[in-house]
């Protein structure tokens, strides 16, 4: 169960965000679903309900996250950190090659592939966002 983020907190951290996923990029006006306000580290490892641990998450970003830190880099085997939006630049371990999200490092290719940015329904959806002008790079 999550913890109860307080309102003023929450608007800080949306607003922060743009309405928009702060892992894919997804924008909140485009969603069927509402986007959450999650913790970057787990309470459950230590992290706290403090605007520095705080991120904006579609529901797919934040489903396939879960409680993770770390998952193994499809290409070394080596456990690597995910993507941590208040410490690091998404355009570090990100690009676009079309409606493709491409991990750079082994941080990005990590996050990709556990939060699953580049399923066939999410590359569709991203893709017609992309071209009626919804979804805009970061």
């Amino acid at each position: 169960m999550s913890e109860y983020v307080p309102v003023a907190l929450r608007r800080l951290v949306v607003a922060r965000a743009r309405g928009r996923c702060e892992y894919c990029g997804f924008p909140q006006e485009a969603a069927f679903f509402t986007f959450e306000v999650e913790h970057i580290i787990a309470r459950k490892h230590g992290g706290q309900t403090i605007e520095g641990n705080l991120a904006f998450a579609c529901p797919f970003c934040n489903q396939a996250k879960g409680t993770d830190l770390a998952s193994l880099d499809p290409d070394t085997g080596a456990l690597t950190a995910l993507y941590n939006p208040r410490t690091q630049q998404w355009g570090d371990h990100f690009s676009f090659d079309g409606a493709r999200m491409q991990g750079l490092t082994d941080i990005g290719r990590v996050t990709a592939t556990l939060l699953q940015f580049n399923s066939s329904e999410r590359l569709a959806e991203r893709q017609l966002l992309r071209d009626t002008g919804l979804y805009e790079d970061y």
